[in-house]
C-alpha cells in the first residue's frame, strides 16, 4: 500500500452516515443496499424491482444525509432502465448536493441469462461507463465498481476518480458465502488494479474483509489504497458502536506504517495526529536554543519525556539533565536540595552547564519560588549557610499538569520567566488515532522487539476508553494485556479490566465516575486505590508512578482514608 489509507462507508441512514463521518470516513456511499440493511433485508435485495432505486437513494439522502456530513457523499445509481436519461440523472445528483456518483448495484455481479440479456441490450457495464462519462463531463467525482482488469481500465479511461474492486457481497449476514480468502482476494485485487494510473484512488469492497485486521492484510500485500465497509458497519445497531467500528478502520494507517525499532528518543512522542505533529514541529524549532521552556499537559502525557528530548537536542545536551521532583520538596529541606549546603551542591548547581528539569513546578513552596526567581534573573545561587552567591549557568525546563498561568498560588513574575516558550501536550483522548501506533510500540518494548497483534475487538476497547491516565495508563494497560495474553495476540478478554472493576467486593456496582461516563485524574487514582485495597506501593505500580508522586496526589485530592 502506498500513500494514505482511504476508508469509505456504505450508508443507508443518517445515523450510519453521521457516525462514519464523525469517525473520519473519506467517502460516504448512499446505496439502496444500505437502506435495505437498515430495514432488516439482505444486500441482495438491491437487485430486486422493489421500488425505484435511484429515487429512493435521492429521497433518503436528501432527507437524512446531504448537508449534514463533511465527507463527500456518492449517490449509488442504477442505469439499467433503458428509459433513463443518464445525463439528466447525473445532473439531478449534482443539483441535490452529491459530490459524486457510483454504479450500484453493479451489473457485473450478475450471472446467467440476465447478465447476457443486459449486455446484449447495452444496459449492463456499457451503460455504467456512460454514467461515469456523464459525471466527468459535469466535473463530478465518479466511483466505479469493477470486477475485472478490463473493466478497471475502461472505467479509468471513462474518467473515474476512484476504482473500487468489488469482491462480491460480504459473507456472513448477506445470505451468500464468499469464495475468497484474504490472501486470494489480495492477489485478485492486485491483478485487477495493475497499471491503473497513480492519480486514481484504488479501493476494494466486500468479499472476505470484515475487520480492520483483514483490511490491513489486504492493503499490505496488494496495491489497493483503502476499503469500503458495507454490511460490516450496518450490522451494528447502535450509533456509538458504529462510530467505534469506523474509528477502528480509520486506525489502519497507523497500523500499516509502524516499523520495528527506533530509539527511545525517536519514539518518545509517537503519533501522526495533527496535535503531535505540532508538538514535534515546536520541538524542532527549539533545537539549538537554551531558553527556558514550560511543558504543560495532563498527568501521564509524557511531559518529562518531552523535556528530556528537548534537552538532548539542545547545545547543552552533551550532559545529562538534573531532574527535580517538586512535589517532594518539603518546606524544611527543599531549600537545601535546590541550593545546596556548605558541604554539598544543590540541584541547581549540579545542573551547571546542563539543564534542570523541574517536574510539576506548581508544587514549589513560595520560598522556593523566590529562590528560583533569583536564579532565573541573576544566574546565581546561594548555598544554605554561605554568605556569598555562586554563578551558575543552567537552562530551566519546567513541567506542569495545570495551566500555570492561571494557578493563583504560583508567582506571576516567575511564570513569565519560565514560560519563555510553552509546549502543551494533548491528552490521549484528543488523539485517538495515535492509540494503535502507541499500543504496538509499547507492546514491542515489552515483547523484546516482537510485534503484538491486537484483534478488532481489542482495538475497539482501546479506542473507546477515556484514558484519564493518558500514555502512562496506556503503557500499563498494554503491559497487563501482554502478560494476560501470554502470546502475540491480544484480544478483548485480555482488556476487560478496562471496563470491569476487578475487585470482588465491588462487583455489581458502578463507581461515580462510571455512572458519569467520564474519569478525572482524581477518579483514576481513587479507583486504583480501591482496586489495590489502599496499598500504596501496589497502587503506584499499577498507575505507573512513584510512590512519592502518588502520595503527593493523594494529599492533593484528599484521598487519605
Amino acid at each position: 500500500m502506498n500513500g494514505l489509507f482511504r476508508f469509505g462507508a456504505v450508508v443507508g441512514s443518517g445515523m450510519t452516515a453521521q457516525a462514519a463521518d464523525s469517525a473520519g470516513a473519506d467517502y460516504l456511499l448512499a446505496l439502496n443496499a444500505g437502506r435495505f440493511r437498515v430495514q432488516g433485508a439482505s444486500s441482495l435485495t438491491s437487485y430486486l424491482p422493489v421500488r425505484s432505486a435511484n429515487d429512493w437513494v435521492f429521497e433518503f439522502s436528501e432527507r437524512e444525509i446531504l448537508g449534514r456530513c463533511k465527507a463527500p457523499v456518492f449517490a449509488g445509481l442504477s442505469v439499467s432502465d433503458p428509459s433513463l436519461d443518464v445525463a439528466q440523472l447525473v445532473d439531478r445528483a449534482r443539483t441535490l448536493g452529491f459530490a459524486g456518483v457510483c454504479n450500484f448495484p453493479p451489473t457485473s455481479l450478475l450471472e446467467g441469462r440476465i447478465a447476457t440479456m443486459l449486455a446484449r441490450e447495452g444496459l449492463g457495464f456499457a451503460r455504467e461507463l456512460e454514467l461515469v462519462r456523464a459525471a466527468a463531463r459535469q466535473d463530478m467525482a465518479a466511483l466505479a465498481h469493477v470486477v475485472s482488469h478490463a473493466e478497471a481500465h475502461a472505467m479509468a479511461e471513462a474518467g473515474a476518480t476512484v476504482i473500487c474492486v468489488n469482491l462480491g457481497f460480504t459473507g456472513g449476514g448477506t445470505g451468500v458465502t464468499t469464495r475468497w480468502s484474504v490472501e486470494s482476494a489480495a492477489i485478485e485485487i492486485d491483478r485487477i488494479l495493475a497499471d491503473i494510473p497513480s492519480g486514481i484512488d484504488k479501493l476494494c469492497i466486500g468479499g472476505p474483509i470484515t475487520s480492520p485486521e483483514e483490511a490491513l492484510a489486504v492493503t499490505r500485500i496488494s496495491r489497493v489504497q483503502g476499503y469500503i465497509a458495507g454490511s460490516t458497519l450496518d450490522r451494528f445497531p447502535l450509533e456509538q458502536t458504529l462510530r467505534d467500528v469506523a474509528h477502528s478502520f480509520k486506525a489502519i494507517p497507523r497500523l500499516a506504517t509502524m516499523e520495528v525499532g527506533g530509539t527511545e528518543s525517536e519514539t518518545a512522542l509517537i503519533g501522526g495526529s495533527s496535535a503531535m505533529q505540532e508538538v514535534r514541529r515546536h520541538l524542532r524549532a527549539l533545537e539549538g536554543s537554551d531558553v527556558p521552556v514550560l511543558i504543560q499537559g495532563a498527568t501521564g502525557t509524557g511531559k518529562t519525556t518531552c523535556a528530556k528530548l528537548l534537552h538532548a537536542n539542545s547545545p547543552l545536551g552533551r550532559r545529562a539533565p538534573v531532574i527535580v521532583d517538586c512535589p517532594s520538596l518539603t518546606a524544611e529541606a527543599g531549600s537545601a536540595l535546590l541550593l545546596g549546603t556548605t558541604t554539598a551542591r544543590g540541584a541547581l548547581e549540579q545542573a551547571g552547564g546542563s539543564a534542570v528539569i523541574l517536574e510539576e513546578v506548581p508544587a514549589l513552596e513560595p520560598a522556593h519560588q523566590g529562590q528560583l526567581l533569583r536564579f532565573s534573573d541573576e544566574g546565581v545561587i546561594q548555598r544554605i549557610g554561605e554568605l556569598s552567591p555562586r554563578k551558575v549557568e543552567a537552562r530551566i525546563i519546567a513541567t506542569s499538569s495545570v495551566a500555570l498561568g492561571a494557578f493563583d498560588a504560583f508567582r506571576r513574575d516567575l511564570y513569565y520567566r519560565l514560560a519563555a516558550e510553552e509546549i502543551t501536550l494533548p491528552p490521549l483522548r484528543d488523539r485517538l488515532d495515535d492509540i494503535p501506533e502507541l499500543a504496538l510500540h509499547l507492546g514491542r518494548q515489552m515483547l523484546g522487539g516482537e510485534t503484538p497483534r491486537f484483534t478488532n475487538a481489542a482495538l475497539r476497547i482501546l479506542l473507546i476508553h477515556t484514558w484519564p491516565g493518558n500514555v502512562r495508563e496506556l503503557r500499563n494497560t498494554v503491559r497487563r494485556a501482554v502478560t494476560a495474553a501470554d502470546g502475540m495476540t491480544i484480544g478483548q478478554r485480555h482488556l476487560n479490566f478496562l471496563r470491569v472493576d476487578t475487585d470482588p467486593t465491588t462487583k455489581g456496582t458502578k463507581s461515580a465516575a462510571q455512572e458519569r461516563g467520564t474519569l478525572t485524574e482524581r477518579d483514576w487514582i481513587s479507583e486504583a486505590l480501591v482496586r489495590n485495597r489502599f496499598q500504596r506501593a501496589r497502587t503506584a505500580q499499577d498507575l505507573g508512578m512513584s510512590t512519592r508522586t502518588l502520595y503527593s496526589k493523594i494529599k492533593k485530592y484528599g484521598l487519605l482514608p
